[in-house]
């Protein structure tokens, strides 16, 4: 799978939130980051479909073997992308008068699981993240660190080749951020992971992104930059 950003370009009410980002993301993790303002919600919008550029094109494409069995690249569609992803937005909400459980067997059909099985892995999740005994809270009724998990689960839940989650550790406790930061390591291997955080202690390895002012100032492996250099960056 890659991702290709070509010029793309967003303004609202004609100020220019993002200025003609060009770049090339493949399978792996890539952080983005930045200071408040810089975008980067904004850019994690528009590469989940939510929004649409004012100018450019964000392309999806995966290699597939012709009738001659040469692999070549193919442009995925609105669509065909919309069911592959995994998204969650810095402000999750869900549905808020349905259960934990409810609204994640809900999004566990609707992302094409079979429904046979999407008792069994919702319970898997709500284990693995210690909310099997508050399973029929209302999503409303609770806190900012439960609310993230559920935001989490949600998008993971399908296995996606692209997963879009911006700032997902804030709120949550130093194991539960180590739970899931093992569970988009093993999917690393298979998808394209764009990760919005200001938080470097959470940026393992991987690619980062700078944006500022609307602007992509650099895009590096994180080996190749220090961590007190990154931290200047978003300070």
């Amino acid at each position: 799978m890659r991702l290709a950003l070509n010029n793309v370009t967003y303004d609202i009410t004609g100020e220019r939130i993002l200025d003609q980002l060009s770049c090339r993301i493949n399978t792996g993790i890539t952080y983005i980051i930045g200071k408040n303002g810089s975008g980067k919600s904004t850019l994690l919008k528009l590469c989940a479909t939510a929004l649409q550029p004012t100018e450019g094109t964000i392309e999806y494409t995966e290699l597939v073997e012709n009738q001659q069995t040469i692999l070549q690249r193919k442009r995925l569609t609105i669509e065909d992308i919309r069911r592959t992803i995994g998204y969650m937005p810095q402000e999750f909400t869900g549905y808020g008068e349905l259960s934990i459980e409810r609204y994640l067997r809900y999004m566990a059909a609707h992302k094409g699981i079979p429904r046979q099985y999407v008792k069994k892995i919702v319970r898997e999740w709500l284990e693995k993240t210690n909310l099997y005994t508050i399973r029929r809270k209302a999503l409303f009724t609770l806190s900012g660190g439960q609310l993230k998990k559920v935001g989490l689960i949600q998008a993971l839940i399908n296995q996606p080749s692209i997963c879009i989650l911006d700032e997902p550790f804030e709120g949550l406790d130093q194991m539960e951020r180590y739970y899931f930061d093992r569970v988009l390591r093993r999917s690393a291997f298979h998808s394209i992971i764009l990760i919005s955080t200001n938080i470097v202690e959470e940026m393992q390895e991987g690619d980062v992104l700078y944006l500022d002012r609307g602007k992509i100032r650099l895009f590096t492996n994180l080996e190749k930059e220090s961590r007190q250099q990154v931290k200047m960056w978003i300070e």
